[in-house]
């Protein structure tokens, strides 16, 4: 593992005011490939939190803090296997296989982080692995505690609210007749809050599994498996408020795209309920994802760059504030990869904004979302095209704006290289590759109007393919929309 380039803190004004409104302020390079051996995964899979005074990389190449003020590294970065290492031995157990597919976030509230990963052992994934910090420095004692699923399980998420911590995961199988069944946790923050010579405890973990349909004709799910739980940082929320889970859905190959909605609801302090789903319907037709690749400059010497798989069935984040519920989710837009987002008023379950991410020049990858305080929506992406090398962008609009529409991308990364991987063919045409199946875009818990986004950048060399290959980077991206 290695740094990405010096640690230089980047002004972006000129670039920035090719937009006007959505204003990138710094960048901060953090960790980049090859995963070490041990990592589980080649992919970054990225994931990220942010506090008052650092900012967590934690991906599957590994775990690294940094500086909020200057993106200066602040201890040396671990592996993903040291960080959950540690973090069993300090609650005297041990890690029995491969951690992969990490997520993290600092909870104001608390003054904690909270982590999250799968764990293959021998092959198969049954295992969701939580992690809870000492206090709110990330380089201080964590402590971790493991959860046996009741199927196998991959590409586990994470949200907290005022009472809890939840997660799903990706649940089904190459078998198209094999239906899914999704575990929908729910865990009493409290319960997880340890203190001195304690340890974290799922004692009163609430599960409930959805279940799907089979593969469908085209042998894609119709979306429940991509399920994710909605974060909610309000406060003052009280406890019969629900926790909403949301997933894409399709009753029909091409037919209208619609989104589920569940209510999770605390009766008490450690009893959850878990309600059907209400259906919304967007009134067109997505993909259940991108059905082309993204494109990448050519290589040259009669050597063919490959394409880059930009995106899958899930959703990628989900947000809830003020009573309101933002997602975004990939989809194919004409001959680009794109997403769309809405904005759904809770207390009505009607659609408020239903708007598309899309760029006649460029195809977009793994985008999320946020909003800020005021209303105005943050969202960061990594594209690419046959003339930008994979790099990462930003936009958002204002509340004020006209609705379903977004501000012009602003590039706040630029990438140099072809993304590659070992595995790929360069002498052939027509191979796809995947990049990062996540990203992240987080409010700045200290000034409520800036939006930080974990992103992938080809900002490292990748040939000769033999020595470089995999040499991602990973960056943190800050930006405001509006004053």
């Amino acid at each position: 593992m290695h740094r990405v380039g010096l640690l230089l803190v980047v002004a972006l004004l000129a670039q920035a005011a090719g937009s006007g409104v959505v204003r990138v302020t710094h960048t901060f390079p953090s960790l980049s490939g090859p995963n070490p051996a041990d990592a589980g995964s080649t992919s970054a899979d990225l994931s990220g939190g942010v506090s008052d005074r650092h900012l967590v990389t934690f991906i599957n190449g590994g775990f690294s803090v940094l500086a909020k003020a200057d993106g200066r590294e602040v201890q040396p970065h671990q592996t993903q296997m040291q960080f959950w290492t540690a973090a069993f031995e300090n609650a005297g157990d041990q890690v029995m296989g491969k951690p992969y597919d990490p997520r993290i976030s600092y909870d104001p509230m608390t003054r904690r982080w909270f982590a999250a990963a799968n764990e293959n052992i021998n092959g198969l994934s049954h295992m969701i692995l939580f992690a809870v910090s000492e206090d709110a420095n990330p380089t201080h004692r964590w402590k971790a505690v493991r959860y046996e699923a009741p199927v196998s399980v991959d590409n586990c998420k994470l949200a907290i609210d005022r009472f809890g911590v939840y997660s799903t995961a990706l649940a089904g199988s190459r078998d198209p007749a094999e239906i899914p069944h999704v575990p929908v946790i729910a865990i009493p923050k409290e319960d997880l809050l340890w203190k001195g010579d304690g340890k974290p405890s799922l004692e009163h973990l609430n599960l409930f599994e959805v279940i799907g349909v089979p593969r469908m004709s085209d042998r894609k799910y119709n979306g429940t498996e991509g399920m994710v739980p909605a974060y909610d940082w309000d406060a003052h929320k009280s406890r019969s408020t629900p926790v909403y889970y949301v997933n894409r859905f399709r009753k029909e190959v091409d037919g209208e795209t619609f989104l589920q909605i569940r209510k999770l609801t605390w009766i008490s302090p450690a009893k959850a309920t878990f309600s059907d789903a209400a259906e919304i319907g967007l009134g067109e037709h997505y993909s259940v994802q991108p059905t082309s690749l993204g494109v990448q400059p050519p290589l040259g010497d009669n050597l063919h760059s490959p394409g880059i798989r930009a995106g899958e069935a899930r959703i990628v984040n989900a947000i809830v504030r003020n009573g309101r519920l933002y997602t975004i989710a990939a989809a194919q837009m004409g001959e680009r990869t794109g997403a769309f987002w809405v904005e759904i008023d809770l207390a009505t379950m009607k659609l408020l904004q239903h708007g598309t991410l899309a760029d006649p020049d460029l195809d977009i990858l793994f985008p999320s979302i946020n909003v800020d305080r005021n209303g105005n929506i943050g969202i960061g992406m990594s594209a690419t095209s046959a003339t930008v090398y994979p790099s990462a962008y930003v936009t958002g609009r204002l509340k004020s704006d006209p609705p379903n529409t977004l501000r012009p991308l602003v590039r706040a990364v630029e990438g140099k290289y072809v993304h590659l991987r070992k595995r790929t063919d360069v002498t052939k045409p027509d191979q796809g590759e995947s990049w990062s199946d996540y990203s992240m875009v987080i409010l700045d818990p200290v000034d409520q109007t800036t939006f930080w986004t974990l992103q992938e950048a080809t900002t490292n060399p990748t040939m000769p393919q033999e020595q470089n290959a995999d040499r991602y980077g990973t960056h943190w991206v800050t930006w405001r929309v509006g004053k």
